[in-house]
């Protein structure tokens, strides 16, 4: 008798559905939400690439020099880029290269928002990421910080995306820079 109720308690498919309902519903909002965490995390790790890359390019093409307001507006355009409340940073860098001595060094260097700057101390362990050089050759290295922290905890924690780019000076040997002056000057008339 006992063993008769059991097969027929297996065999019974009444409320199948809604147990499997219950089983199944919370893993697929889960992978509902997980993808979209992903999805956005992706997103903004791209997005943040090439704005840093469009500062750099922006960067690359200057012949006149360069002040520390035009870096803090480049900021606000990479913020607006990366539709980001302004809890970005920014550090531009230009570093110089001596073939004889095989070194380099810092020419100039701002931040924005609170990122320290870059010294020639430094860049010693970042050596192995520069791009190979000329004796006395420029490069200006664009480095933005981008915090990240998901919608939803799905085991993604905050994290900052750090994204680096070099890029050589287009059309001058260097790119020269003036950090005493922090705002634009007024234009009196005309």
């Amino acid at each position: 008798m006992l063993t008769r109720l059991l097969r027929r308690y297996w065999a019974d498919t009444r409320a199948a559905v809604a147990l499997e309902t219950v089983i199944i519903l919370p893993v697929l909002a889960w992978i509902l939400v997980g993808s979209f965490v992903f999805f956005d995390a992706f997103r903004t790790y791209n997005s943040s690439i090439k704005a840093t890359y469009a500062v750099a390019d922006v960067l690359s093409r200057q012949t006149n020099t360069v002040f520390a307001y035009d870096i803090e507006g480049m900021q606000v355009i990479f913020d607006h880029l990366v539709r980001n409340s302004g809890d970005t940073r920014m550090r531009v860098t230009q570093i110089n290269y001596s073939q004889p001595t095989d070194t380099y060094s810092v020419d100039w260097s701002y931040a924005t928002n609170g990122e320290a700057r870059l010294f020639t101390a430094n860049l010693v362990d970042m050596d192995e990421l520069f791009p190979v050089m000329a004796n006395a050759e420029r490069i200006i290295l664009v480095e933005t910080f981008i915090p990240y922290r998901p919608a939803f905890d799905i085991g993604l924690t905050l994290t900052t995306f750090r994204n680096f780019t070099f890029t050589r000076p287009r059309y001058a040997g260097q790119v020269p820079f003036d950090g005493s002056v922090t705002a634009p000057p007024v234009q009196v008339g005309s």
